[in-house]
Parts: C-alpha cells; structure tokens; sequence
C-alpha cells in the first residue's frame, strides 16, 4: 500500500531535480553547459573553463583555463605563482628562501641580502665578497 506512493514521491523528485538541472543549461556560443559546472568567457572566442569541486572558478589565459591560486596569466601565456611569506610571485622569476623572495638570478639570503654564492658568502649575517 506505501510502495507506490513512495515509488510515485521518488519519481516527482526525480523529475523535479531534472528539470531543475535542465533550466541551468545555458550556451556559450554553441556550446552547451551548465552555469553550476563551467563559466562561460565570451571574450576568449567563447572558452568555457570548469568551476572545481570546491568552487574556484579557472580563469581564461589565451586559450588555456587555469587556477588562480597556481597561475597568472601574463601577456597571454601562463605563469606559476606562489606565495611567500603571504606575498604572491612569479616563480619563473622569484625564489622564496626563509620567507624572504629574492630574484632566481640571486637565490639565497644573507639577513636580508640576496646573493650569488659565486659573488660572496655570508659570514655571521653579513656579505663579504668571494
């Protein structure tokens, strides 16, 4: 006696979710996609770049989506960031040692110096010259 009333309860929701599912379809150009998935970039010839599971939504770089807390787009062309001592960088350009950044052609600190090992060495915090 309760079995189709439950069997008839599941389908209205099951029909009921699907119709909700159906009206977040949205297009991006003539791509469909729903609006709880991926974010629609007109601009970019139309790229469609995924919203993650924990709800960052992938930037648009040229052709390329990507996750802002990993990358920056610059002129174009994706670049790796990271944060040092809670200061964003560019890793193709920075190191973070101690917690401090110093440029890749420099990668080590001496107090708050960055050198080349091949230039100096540091001797009780303080730079002397090799």
């Amino acid at each position: 006696m309760y079995t189709p009333f439950v069997l008839l309860s599941s389908l209205i929701a099951l029909a009921s979710s699907a119709a909700l599912e159906q009206r977040s379809l949205q297009y991006c150009g003539t791509q469909p996609y729903y609006t709880n998935k991926y974010t629609c970039y007109p601009q970019n010839n139309n790229l469609l770049c995924p919203i993650s599971s924990s709800g960052t939504i992938f930037q648009p770089c040229g052709t390329a989506c990507f996750d802002p807390a990993n990358y920056t787009c610059i002129n174009g062309k994706l670049a790796p960031v990271g944060i040092c001592n809670g200061q964003v960088y560019d890793k193709n350009s920075y190191v973070c040692v101690n917690n401090f950044l110093c440029p890749i052609s420099f990668p080590n600190v001496c107090g708050k110096a960055c050198y080349k090992t091949s230039e100096y060495k540091c001797v009780n915090g303080k730079l002397v010259q090799v």
